[in-house]
Order: C-alpha cells, then sequence, then structure tokens
C-alpha cells in the first residue's frame, strides 16, 4: 500500500497521496435547488472548530431521505493558525482531499459538494489552530425527480470592469440569462470573481424577485481578488440578484452549466478523492505549470463513459507571481474566463463544474509565473436514462461537439452506439454543422450537439457548449419531416408550413429577420410535402411539383437565375414542375421528376451537376436546373457535399462528382499523380443492388438494402463508414457493422445515423 505523505506545506495545504477508494458510492441523482439557508455558524453557536477537530453537521431536517449529497457555500472566518478545512460525509473516514486553506485572521469561502453520510449528515474538520465554520445549504441532490445538469464551456456574462460600472456599498445588480439558459431552467452554476475592492466585503447571489438571504458566496478583503463557484437558482426570467456589502467591488461572472427537470446528466456523487497533486507528480508531472503553460487532466478512471462534466475542487498553490488558472474541456479552445485567482505566495482553492468534450479530462491554463495545482475529485454527471424500447436511434463516426448524442466522452465510434433517451423516432436529419435531430413519433423533434448559434431550437444559446444528449426543439407540434443545413434546422409540419432556427448569416432561416434559438416560420411559403438543406441553402418541395429555395446563392444555388448572393425569402427554381424529390447539395440542389429524370444546379467543380459539361467557365456553375445525364427511371436521390447519387427501379446506385476519398463507391480514388479526380456523368456504385434507400455524409454515401443490411463508401477517416476494419478510405460498399433491419438512415459531416427497430436487432 503507497504510504501517506502528512507534509503540512506553510500554507497549510496537505500534500497527501491518495489510498485506494473502496466505498461505494451514490446512485446517478438529480438536484433540487433551494433559497440559500445558513445551516451552520459556529459564531453564535458551538464556538469555534478546535485543531484536528471535527463538527458534524445534521441535515435530516433540511433534505429528505432520498438525497445523496448537499451543495453548501462553507466559509472560514478567522482562524488562528494557518489550516486546512475538510468537509466529507459523517461516519466516513476522512479523505485525503480539501476544501478551504486559510492563513491566520482570513475569511474565504468556497463552494462544498460533498456525500451525506450517516443520518444524512456532514463533518466538517479542521487540522490546525481554532476557526469558525460558515455554512449556507443552496440545494441537494437525490434519486427522486429534481433537475439535471447541462455542463457548458466556461463563457463569461459580465465583466462589469468592460463598462467600469463597479457596484456601490448595499448595491445589487440582476444578472439576465435569457437566451443563455432555457426556459425550463431552475438553477444556474457560474464562476464569480469579485476584484477591486475598496473595502473588505461579501457579495451574495441569490433568485431575481425574492428576499435576498442571510447568506454569502464571495468573502474578500480590501484590494484582493477572489472567486468562488456559485449554484444558484434562478428567479424571475431567468435572472439571478447579486448584492455587494460594502465599499465598490467589480464583479466577473462565467456561466458554467444549468440545471433543468426536461433533459441533461444525472450527478454521480463520489467520495472525495484526489486526483492531481503536481508537488508530488500524481496525477501529472511533478513540476509546477509554468507561465502560458497548460496541462492536461484525465479524470477518465473509475467513471462511467457517458459523462458530460465533472465537480473538482481545485487549489492552486505556491504561485510565484499573481496569475490565473482556467480549467476547461480538453482538446476545446482556451475560452475567455478564469476558474482561480491567486497572489504570489497564496494557497487558492475554488471548486469547478467543468464540461467534458471528446475525452474525459480537462486542461489547466496558468497565466503569470509558476504554479503547483491540486485537484480533488467530487463527482461526475453521467447520462442515464430508461433504456430505449422501439425505433432507436445508433449513431457512429466523429463526436465532435458531443453531435454523436451517446453521452459518451471519446473522439469518435466506428462501432454504431445508441443515442441517449431516445425512442419512437421516426425520422433523422444531420447538417454540416455537428448537430443531429430526430423527429418523434408524436410530430415532436430532439436535437443535439453543437448550440453556437441556437440550432438545438431549446430556447438558449453558447458560444463554445450545446448538449450531448437530446434536448427538445421548442414549440414544435405536427412536424411530418426534418432537415438540416450549417447551424441551421428545418421542420416540415402537416399543415404544409415550414419552420426554421439557426444561424442566419445568409438568409438560410427564410424568414429575413435573423438568427433565432427557438423556431420560426419560413415565409410564404405553403402547401410543402417535403424539405431538404446543406451547408447554407434550403429547398421546400410544393404539392404542385414547384421547388422553392432561400438562402446563399454564391454558386447558384437558388436556382432561380439570379446572381445575387442570397436571399432571405423563398424563391422559385426555375423552371422544375412535376418534381416528386428534393435534395440538397454541398453547394446547390438535385430533383427527381415524375419521369425519372434527375435534375441539378448550383456549382460545377468536380462535375457536382452530373450533366457531362466542362468546368471551363469561370464561375463554373449553373444558375438553373439542367439535367444530370443518361439516366432514367430514378426512385431517390441524395446530395453529399461533392456528389450526387441516385437509385435507379432495378435497385442499382449511380455516383457523380467527385473520386477523391473513394465518394463515388465504383472502386476509384485519387492520389497526388492524378490530373482527373472526378466523373462528370453518372457511374454505377460498385457491388449494390435492390437498395430502397439512399444518404450521404460529407465524402461518402450509405445505402439501404431490402435485406436489411446498410452499406457506405467513401472516407473513413473519423470512422463515418461505421466499420472498424474499412479503414481511411473504401472505394468500394462496406456494411456498417451491428446495425440490422434499419427504417431510416441520414449522414453528417463525418456521421452517420439509423433508426433500428429495438437495440438488439
Amino acid at each position: 500500500m503507497r504510504r501517506v505523505l502528512t507534509t503540512i506545506l506553510a500554507a497549510g495545504l496537505l500534500a497527501i497521496a491518495p489510498p485506494a477508494h473502496a466505498a461505494a458510492d451514490p446512485a446517478p441523482s438529480t438536484y433540487t435547488s433551494l433559497s440559500p439557508v445558513r445551516v451552520l455558524d459556529t459564531r453564535t453557536g458551538g464556538g469555534p472548530v478546535g485543531p484536528g477537530g471535527v463538527r458534524t453537521l445534521d441535515l435530516s431536517a433540511r433534505v429528505p431521505t432520498t438525497a445523496t449529497a448537499v451543495v453548501l457555500n462553507v466559509t472560514g472566518v478567522e482562524p488562528t493558525a494557518a489550516t486546512v478545512v475538510t468537509v466529507f460525509p459523517a461516519g466516513a473516514t476522512r479523505p485525503t482531499a480539501s476544501n478551504l486553506n486559510l492563513v491566520p485572521g482570513d475569511i474565504r469561502a468556497n463552494q462544498v459538494t460533498v456525500t451525506l453520510g450517516a443520518n444524512r449528515s456532514v463533518s466538517v474538520h479542521n487540522l490546525s489552530g481554532n476557526v469558525h465554520i460558515v455554512a449556507d445549504l443552496a440545494g441537494y441532490y437525490g434519486t427522486g425527480d429534481g433537475a439535471r445538469f447541462t455542463a457548458l464551456t466556461p463563457n463569461r456574462l459580465l465583466d462589469t470592469r468592460q463598462a467600469n460600472a463597479p457596484l456601490g456599498p448595499g448595491a445589487s445588480r440582476v444578472l439576465d440569462l435569457t437566451d443563455r439558459v432555457p426556459a425550463s431552467a431552475t438553477a444556474v452554476t457560474f464562476n464569480l470573481t469579485v476584484t477591486n475592492p475598496t473595502a473588505s466585503t461579501f457579495v451574495t447571489a441569490w433568485p431575481a424577485g425574492t428576499n435576498r438571504p442571510t447568506a454569502s458566496n464571495v468573502n474578500v478583503p480590501i484590494g484582493d481578488t477572489r472567486p468562488n463557484l456559485v449554484t444558484v437558482a434562478v428567479g424571475a426570467s431567468r435572472q439571478v440578484s447579486l448584492y455587494n456589502n460594502a465599499g465598490s467591488a467589480d464583479l466577473v461572472v462565467d456561466l458554467t452549466g444549468f440545471y433543468t427537470p426536461e433533459y441533461g446528466a444525472h450527478f454521480l456523487p463520489l467520495s472525495p478523492r484526489r486526483v492531481l497533486d503536481t508537488r508530488i507528480g500524481f496525477g501529472g508531472p511533478a513540476s509546477p505549470i509554468g507561465p502560458g503553460q497548460t496541462l492536461q487532466l484525465d479524470l477518465g478512471s473509475g467513471i462511467p463513459t457517458a459523462v458530460t462534466g465533472a465537480v473538482l475542487n481545485l487549489t492552486a498553490t505556491e504561485a510565484t507571481e499573481g496569475t490565473f488558472v482556467t480549467a476547461w474541456p480538453a482538446f476545446d479552445p482556451r475560452p475567455e474566463g478564469s476558474t482561480l485567482n491567486v497572489a504570489a505566495g497564496q494557497t487558492v482553492p475554488n471548486a469547478a463544474a467543468v464540461a467534458f468534450g471528446r475525452l474525459p479530462a480537462i486542461e489547466l491554463y496558468n497565466h503569470n509565473g509558476s504554479v503547483h495545482i491540486v485537484a480533488d475529485l467530487a463527482g461526475v454527471f453521467t447520462v442515464v436514462g430508461t433504456p430505449c424500447g422501439t425505433d432507436c436511434v445508433l449513431a457512429w463516426g466523429d463526436n465532435a461537439s458531443r453531435r454523436l448524442g451517446t453521452g459518451e466522452a471519446v473522439f469518435l465510434s466506428s462501432a454504431p452506439r445508441p443515442v441517449a433517451t431516445l425512442s419512437g423516432i421516426r425520422a433523422l436529419a444531420s447538417g454540416y454543422s455537428p448537430n443531429a435531430y430526430a423527429l418523434r413519433a408524436g410530430g415532436t423533434v430532439m436535437a443535439w450537439g453543437d448550440n453556437s448559434y441556437g440550432q438545438l431550437g431549446n430556447g438558449w444559446s453558447d458560444p463554445n457548449s450545446g448538449s450531448a444528449m437530446p434536448v427538445p426543439v421548442r414549440g414544435l407540434t405536427g412536424v411530418t419531416a426534418i432537415a438540416a443545413g450549417d447551424s441551421a434546422a428545418y421542420a416540415l409540419r402537416g399543415d404544409g408550413t415550414v419552420w426554421s432556427w439557426g444561424v442566419d448569416m445568409f438568409g438560410q432561416l427564410g424568414t429575413g429577420v435573423g438568427g433565432t434559438n427557438v423556431p420560426v416560420q419560413v415565409t410564404g411559403l405553403s402547401d410543402v410535402i417535403a424539405i431538404s438543406a446543406r451547408i447554407n441553402t434550403a429547398y421546400a418541395l410544393r404539392a404542385d411539383g414547384t421547388v422553392w429555395a432561400w438562402g446563399y446563392n454564391g454558386t447558384g444555388a437558388l436556382g432561380n437565375g439570379s446572381a445575387a448572393e442570397y436571399s432571405p425569402v423563398p424563391v422559385q427554381v426555375s423552371g422544375l414542375t412535376g418534381v416528386t424529390t428534393i435534395a440538397a447539395g454541398g453547394h446547390g440542389g438535385y430533383a427527381l421528376r415524375t419521369d425519372g429524370t434527375v435534375w441539378a444546379w448550383g456549382s460545377n467543380q468536380s462535375g457536382r451537376l452530373g450533366d457531362g459539361q466542362p468546368c471551363g467557365q469561370d464561375p463554373c456553375l449553373s444558375r438553373v436546373p439542367v439535367r444530370v445525364s443518361a439516366l432514367t427511371d430514378v426512385t431517390a436521390i441524395a446530395g453529399g457535399e461533392d456528389n450526387g447519387y441516385a437509385v435507379r427501379f432495378d435497385g442499382t446506385v449511380w455516383s457523380w462528382g467527385t473520386a477523391d476519398s473513394g465518394a463515388l463507391g465504383n472502386g476509384t480514388d485519387c492520389d497526388s499523380a492524378a490530373e482527373v479526380c472526378e466523373s462528370r456523368v453518372p457511374v454505377q456504385v460498385s457491388d449494390l443492388t435492390d437498395v430502397t434507400q439512399l444518404a450521404s455524409f460529407d465524402f461518402g454515401g450509405y445505402a439501404l438494402r431490402g435485406d436489411g443490411s446498410l452499406w457506405s463508401w467513401g472516407s473513413g477517416g473519423n470512422k463515418a463508414l461505421g466499420n472498424e476494419n474499412a479503414g481511411w478510405v473504401a472505394t468500394r460498399p462496406v456494411p456498417v457493422v451491428g446495425v440490422s433491419e434499419p427504417s431510416a438512415v441520414a449522414g453528417g459531416w463525418m456521421s452517420g445515423y439509423a433508426i433500428v427497430p429495438n437495440l438488439g436487432g
């Protein structure tokens, strides 16, 4: 067994290597927020906690029997010696973790998420000297009904320094979270930093529209900078109030997540465990983080695969200069924001709720000088739910922005995996951006992946985050079809109207009024029977057989003969009647007519139009539809990034456009010596017969055969082929492994999705 080190540093931080974890952790739990209430104040009863002393806090009257953990704001007041305060489950062995690090005379707060022990109690241990402890209860986790968490990459909501508008003495400010969290949100988590105080003060956060509680979140002496994680219920109109007690002070707020009863991840409380100590080389190098350097901390050991984030206590110590430390999802760009602020020689703790991206790992960045970091893990947010029974969704390929929707923190998946919490699905759509959508049997729509522009349609957006699991698109009922472009999405309702949401940079929403994070009706369209979209152009097929388009037109994608850059409202595609099916390509569109012919318009680079014409003119495009050569008796079509695809009545598949990465599926590929890497007329995809349905991803295609098998071809670099053994390129179709009897298939950017009868089939 590893020897336990018990050296006490000058700042009072324990350098202890953690023992093996043996105690069972509680079940995944949901959150119930409370208006902050004081549950312990040793100044008014019981006296200070002495050296080596333990004070047990009985919370049985405050939380129900189903509670598994609590969220407390714990403040150490006026210690008589440098000390460490640890909060842990009552009745359990005190862990090798710390929550507060205090110097004599200090007042410092830190949010603590701690598993409940015997009799729904927690214990507070003080290492040295005497110290008063104040604890405010913000909420609790439990196995009953409650809210689930969506972890976000830190994004700045407020910085009073930018407007030179600090909070004065006794002043309050309302933090408006409209459009940053959904209307169903019950609580939010953010990092609150107080800086430039002109007097020693404290700051309190509480739900707007309610009475300010007798509680505090951050205590800061004159001239210092101090952060603290805040978990607080939201009040009226998604607002939180902030109060400054004395002097003036600047406030900086970085949002890190929200709770809602509708969706999100459950919290899995863990007995506190040390996962990083750079002073002794535990969990990372035995060296401090230098100026401008980043340390990656892998948290994947001993936790579920389907995780969206973690709760940690981070402690910075032995800083050689005043600095700040930022924690964020590994492999994502470093956001604006800070998690820890520490002066030279200080030891500063702060709780952090950190999202996971492609892996269960985080990055830690140090701005100035060098600093040691100690991290203690309090729990993780894990995706759980009722297993799908019928009409389930499988996903595979690239997982950027968690576009697979499985909840798993993985770079990619070559094997199809279940999309979390979905059942009863009738149709799928995925676009150029890392998003996917599912149409449920009842006519409602679910979305997952990136939400930079509100493309989840759930009433909020975030510049760096989204959802790793499906969320409901707001306000849509009676939907019969869905489509997705680049950061925009579309729904066709049973009444023939089309609705859109997301980004509107090129008029692709078709409303003429700009971007939106909830669906709005596309202007001037009625009697629509089908829709399609890709990148920044969308299409609608009306019952009279005409096709309409809106959005970007730089490549002639509107098909109406116009040279305008874009159209913010639908315009009719020229010369097309008797159309039965439409498909958007990467830079134009395709239409199937009742006579079995296929027509194309837009860019003709790499032969995308399939009309056999060379790309001699500049620009190389057609602004009106032209017939795809030699195709007759076509029954289905699909459009890829640089290719078109068609199924003929005999079940064969035909393709045209680029041959790069095997996208033609006819056994050809390109190399650096190739002079021609395309086919400007349709060629037959190899080895496929009896095909009933067709779809495409960015550089390849999917075909569903009558025997219930699913096949793919093209680029396999991000495992979009769904076949581990396919390699980087499949120039001929290969089977998608693990998908049996799918009823529908859809492709996105380096990813694929299929509806299967059940997860056992």
